[in-house]
């Protein structure tokens, strides 16, 4: 680290307190234990300009989602007092929050010490190290937009993970009753990261993809088989209900979909929050070394369950093998 001082004079930043009021109190309750902010009922004022008060609130709500998790009390309250801190780069406004800034006159400073390199100033000023937190949160206003508008899509745990690890690369998942939570069982959605690196119409359509899933999980509808690979007509028909277009792939059924422009255009809010997530992808996974030698007088199947045997191919040729857990077919892996 380098230290340079300057020794001529130049003029001292002017004071400056960011004022928001038409607050509700849960707003004002979740910023009271935020250091520098000031509340009452409906106002809260901070002791710093608009940056600085947005850094304090999303390094809290970082804090909280690292400690308890998105649905600790009071981190949904932070979100509306995040987004309107938002606005005031964007130009946006907000019906019921206003913002009102003061900034005192400027007077002249005789000697100012700065130290560290100007890359490490920047680097202290604007945060380049990447956190999931924000990605995981767009993520999951996603999928709150997607359930607004299809109120039978469940709640769902979205994690991010790797979509290379097993034989099959995928973009994405759903597994049913994966999370406990108390009394009650969540589903997972999983994004690949490696899919990351996709247009945001494409990890949108992802999302949109998986969201069908969970609509056949809730409508108990058989929409895959050959261990969730081959998606069916029933699932284009989900796909279809919820804006997207599948087309039928000869490997993978109608799995293949895209994202409608009408359907685009509805959750255009949430596909420009989710723009702004994607910042980072993740590497495939590196395989080495031989493949593992396998009978080539046996097949290895798969049911639903699922349970997984090794059949000669001449008795799978006579026909279905059926389990007696699930009801299901035994598949080939291949």
């Amino acid at each position: 680290m380098t230290t340079d001082t300057m020794t001529a004079p130049i003029a001292a930043k002017p004071a400056t307190t960011t004022k928001l009021t038409g607050l509700t109190n849960h707003n004002t309750t979740a910023l009271s234990g935020i250091t520098g902010w000031t509340v009452s009922k409906t106002t809260a004022v901070y002791n710093g300009a608009p940056t600085a008060a947005l850094d304090s609130v999303q390094n809290h709500m970082d804090l909280v989602r690292a400690t308890q998790g998105g649905r600790a009390t009071g981190y949904l309250s932070l979100i509306a007092v995040r987004n309107k801190l938002k606005e005031l780069t964007t130009g946006g406004s907000h019906p019921a929050v206003t913002v009102t800034i003061k900034r005192a006159k400027k007077t002249p400073a005789t000697t100012t010490t700065r130290t560290g390199s100007p890359m490490a100033r920047m680097t202290r000023k604007r945060q380049t190290e990447y956190t999931t937190a924000e990605l995981v949160l767009a993520l999951e206003t996603s999928w709150a937009a997607i359930r607004a508008n299809h109120t039978e899509v469940p709640a769902v745990v979205i994690i991010v993970g790797s979509g290379t690890a097993t034989k099959h690369a995928k973009y994405g998942h759903f597994a049913a009753s994966r999370w406990q939570h108390g009394e009650q069982r969540l589903a997972e959605v999983l994004i690949s990261g490696e899919g990351l690196k996709r247009p945001v119409e494409e990890v949108f359509t992802t999302l949109l993809h998986e969201a069908a899933h969970a609509l056949a999980n809730v409508r108990e509808i058989k929409d895959t088989s050959r261990q969730g690979r081959w998606h069916n007509q029933k699932f284009a028909e989900l796909a279809s209900e919820l804006g997207l277009d599948a087309t039928k792939d000869p490997r993978i059924g109608w799995s293949p979909c895209t994202l409608r422009k009408e359907t685009a255009t509805t959750y255009k809010s949430a596909i420009t929050e989710l723009k702004k997530a994607l910042i980072a992808y993740r590497h495939p996974e590196m395989t080495g070394g031989e493949a593992k030698k396998t009978n080539n007088n046996a097949v290895a199947c798969a049911c639903q369950c699922p349970r997984r045997i090794r059949v000669a191919k001449a008795v799978l040729e006579l026909g279905e093998i059926t389990c007696g857990v699930c009801d299901s077919t035994f598949e080939p892996d291949e």
